[in-house]
């Protein structure tokens, strides 16, 4: 077992398990936020963060030094850093020391572990499975990787994992989706929120006659959390338990998803119901998309639209002319109903597009151009 989840107070309890690597014993999370982080992830990221701990092991004797207290105490730290921030990349972690320390003592039983976890790296590391360790049978004595095989395997195993990473994403904005449809065709549940469930299920044993969430527990038991407290724990081994659980729980607690109309990222609305777009930071603008989403919708229809990008050019030129009081406020107030009404016009097919176009170009002044 690699961690242990209960949900109290609204949010997710995740404990590390003994043979974690990871220095932090425990952490909360608001439910629904590690789900819907990881699905928005960029697996860009994943690629170069979990590169840069393979470079830990870009040494030829580093399947030595994997063993001393400094390296694992680092590598812990290291581990624990990114389990802060992007929890479900934990398991991959786990996944990924797990394979690196179980290669050291057979490389065979590293790759057909990984594989099982992971099918198809098998295939991928398959030039590293009969790989042997030279060493001294008199002494415990290790001989340098000369071809760095360690390094060059640990790269390869993040790639496997990396493809892992963008198919677990799919898989996983698929069922969000499914939800949020379900929730849009559906009357609200009279009983249970967990009526959801039971007709995503029943859709998907009818398409391939197996079901995901039903019909597969969770092994439970009491065990003793901090400030000690004694709490109903689940085991989670794998990404894929974790997903189930929050997923679950997500649904079990009514907490709703939308799509933001900006990013197009998932999001759960919090202030109000009918929210459009999300909280996040949108690319290099410092602003959240909640500040600019509506800006930049409108922006990129009236692009989309002649007679939008028309009205917005008229409007710009008649409001600056107020500015430089040339036109009075009252003026272009009466110009601005008058134009929205054109506008609305012409969208509905009552007025032609070259019409409302010479409209607006009434009263225009034209500067005469320098001979």
């Amino acid at each position: 077992m690699i961690a242990s989840v209960y949900i109290k107070n609204g949010n997710i309890h995740l404990y590390n398990e003994y043979g974690s690597f990871s220095n932090i014993g425990g952490l909360a999370y608001e439910l629904g936020k590690p789900l819907l982080d990881f699905v928005c992830y960029e697996p860009e990221r994943f690629d170069d963060g979990f590169n840069m701990i393979a470079e830990f092991f870009d040494d030829e004797y580093a399947h030595v030094r994997v063993r001393e207290p400094d390296f694992i105490s680092d590598l812990k730290q290291q581990m624990g850093n990114l389990q802060q921030k992007e929890i479900y990349l934990f398991f991959y972690n786990q996944m990924l020391m797990d394979f690196i320390y179980t290669f050291i003592d057979s490389p065979r039983k590293a790759i057909e572990e990984l594989d099982e976890k992971i099918p198809g790296a098998r295939e991928k590391l398959m030039w590293a499975i009969n790989f042997e360790w030279l060493t001294s049978s008199l002494v415990e004595i290790k001989y340098a990787d000369k071809e760095k095989r360690l390094f060059r395997t640990v790269k390869d195993a993040v790639a496997v994992m990396s493809d892992n990473v963008r198919i677990m994403q799919e898989s996983m904005i698929s069922e969000i989706d499914t939800l949020i449809n379900f929730r849009i065709v559906m009357e609200p549940p009279k009983n249970s929120s967990m009526e959801y469930l039971y007709y995503m299920e029943e859709f998907r044993r009818s398409q391939i006659g197996l079901v995901y969430y039903l019909e597969k527990p969770f092994r439970s038991f009491y065990g003793v959390t901090k400030p000690p407290e004694i709490m109903e724990l689940y085991e989670i081994d794998t990404i894929e338990d974790l997903f189930r659980f929050e997923f679950i729980k997500m649904i079990e607690h009514d907490i709703f998803i939308k799509k933001c109309k900006n990013c197009e990222r998932f999001f759960i609305p919090r202030r109000r119901a009918d929210a459009e777009y999300c909280e996040r930071i949108w690319g290099d603008s410092h602003r959240k998309c909640s500040e600019v989403g509506a800006t930049l919708r409108y922006e990129k229809k009236v692009a989309e639209n002649p007679i939008l990008e028309a009205h917005k050019k008229a409007y710009r030129r008649f409001n600056s002319r107020t500015r430089a009081k040339k036109m009075t406020q009252s003026e272009f107030l009466q110009w601005s109903e008058e134009a929205g009404k054109k506008r609305d016009e012409c969208l509905a097919g009552k007025l032609s597009f070259d019409e409302f176009v010479e409209w607006l170009e009434q009263g225009r002044i034209r500067k005469e151009r320098r001979k």
